[in-house]
């Protein structure tokens, strides 16, 4: 068997992920880092050398990483075409076609209007803590709001439909703060996943703050109606699900409301994943593998969901027309091959810069230390697994 075997059957199936498009619609920004010394302090000045402007949100991290393995993507992004800025994104996107030799379609590609600005992210990294701050105009979430509009009008012209949709983090669909300023509610959101044109197509949702803020009770009906698999870190889930009526915020009663719903992947930091599929009270886990040298962790989950719909465009779990036991053997794979992903994303700096092709993963994945045998890396969860992983995350 290979010793890279997530990596290697992407790599057999090429050609099924070559003609295959993926829409993806969500977050883009500009991305400007700093580290600080362990003893920084408020009132202290610090030299650092001059830092890289990188690109980085939901979208274009999905996009990219997409793309540099093979897979078209169709983004709708909150691009100003007016910002000069905006060409720190296109070039990531150029880049990780070159890298896959897959098309990212170019068509409205930018949000027009005059003075725009695409949105702004700073992140501050102090060891394995950071803290980003978020710059999003209201004028930008109104034509972003219009700019998707455009896009789903014109998907019925199109040849060809998306076979998987990624949504990623729409900052326009927050709540609206006292009838003042400009937030959707989800509405954004919910339009894209119940058009009728996508109706075909498998939904893969991992929200951002302005959305799983809004709740699960605003979420359930959509999760069950037009949902596939919805992907959130440990701590996003829980405080996603802190309306629905749990008795507590354990993973185990958070898997029994996700059991009627769709396929839901928690990701546990660096530490893994653990998914459940749509129906079923057996979750599955990915443990991570081994980093030793752990750049930079913006963009891992990305990455691990833009693995786990590569994996979905060769052999997809949710297909009706197969039992439990082969459902559960592709969700498995497709797990895996976002924990390759995913582990891939920390050993760099930036969400979508450097993304590697099929390659280059499996090269990475043959040479990475699993945490035991490759028989545990991958295995159902008990429950007190959970406990043990609530404990240790401090639910």
């Amino acid at each position: 068997m290979s010793k890279a075997p997530a990596s290697r059957r992407m790599i057999e199936g090429r050609e099924a992920l070559a003609a295959a498009r993926v829409l993806a619609v969500g977050g883009a920004n500009v991305e400007h880092g700093y580290a600080l010394p362990q003893g920084f302090r408020p009132d202290t000045k610090v030299t650092i050398d001059p830092q890289p402007w990188l690109a980085g949100g939901s979208s274009v991290n999905h996009s990219c990483r997409l793309l540099a393995i093979g897979v078209d993507v169709d983004p709708i992004l909150p691009l100003a075409k007016a910002d000069p800025m905006s060409t720190v994104i296109t070039q990531a996107l150029e880049a990780a076609e070159s890298t896959g030799a897959a098309t990212c379609r170019r068509t409205d590609l930018q949000v027009r209007g005059p003075g725009l600005t695409t949105p702004y992210t700073t992140i501050i990294r102090q060891g394995a803590s950071r803290a980003v701050l978020n710059e999003f105009s209201p004028d930008l979430m109104t034509a972003y709001r219009d700019h998707v509009d455009r896009h789903l009008e014109r998907l019925g012209r199109r040849r060809t439909a998306p076979d998987v949709v990624m949504v990623g983090h729409i900052h326009a669909d927050r709540a609206r703060e006292r009838r003042q300023g400009v937030g959707y509610a989800g509405a954004i959101t919910r339009r894209v996943l119940s058009h009728p044109e996508l109706a075909h197509a498998r939904r893969f949702v991992n929200f951002g703050s302005a959305q799983y803020t809004l709740g699960a009770k605003r979420w359930s009906r959509v999760l069950r109606e037009s949902v596939d698999v919805f992907q959130l870190d440990i701590g996003e889930t829980r405080r996603f699900c802190a309306d629905a009526g749990l008795e507590d915020a354990s993973l185990e009663a958070i898997f029994g409301w996700f059991r009627a719903r769709c396929t839901v992947i928690v990701t546990l930091e660096r530490f893994g994943a653990i998914g459940q599929l749509v129906g079923s009270d057996r979750p599955i886990a990915v443990w991570p593998f081994l980093i030793e040298h752990l750049a930079d962790t913006t963009g891992a989950g990305d990455a691990m969901g833009a693995g786990v719909v590569a994996s979905m465009l060769l052999d997809d779990f949710q297909e009706k027309d197969i039992d439990d036991a082969e459902r559960a053997r592709r969700f498995q794979l497709a797990l895996e091959f976002g924990r390759v992903c995913g582990a891939y994303a920390c050993t760099t700096v930036g969400g979508a810069t450097g993304c590697p092709s099929l390659e280059t993963l499996a090269d990475f994945e043959h040479a990475a230390r699993r945490p035991l045998s490759e028989h545990d890396a991958r295995r159902e969860v008990t429950s007190h697994d959970l406990f043990l992983i609530d404990r240790a995350f401090d639910a």
